[in-house]
């Protein structure tokens, strides 16, 4: 998977990743995941048959904290 980045702004606490959830190249919704966990989490409820999240690609950046921690 390509991975996208961010770059993050103030607000003092870094999320791991962003998932954009677009159904035909507009985006409907986001979720913010804070570690790896939580984006498992939100890419799991793309699974879900007949979910909110089932309609939906999800499109995930990774902000620059996943490249400070690989640092």
């Amino acid at each position: 998977m390509k991975q996208n980045y961010v770059e993050r702004m103030g607000f003092g606490v870094t999320p791991y990743a962003i998932v954009i959830w677009k159904k035909d190249d507009d985006a409907k919704s986001k979720s913010i995941c804070y570690d790896k966990q939580a984006l498992q989490d939100a890419l799991a409820k793309h699974e879900v048959p007949n979910s909110f999240y089932s309609q939906f690609e999800p499109k995930v950046y990774y902000t620059a904290q996943e490249s400070e921690l690989i640092a």
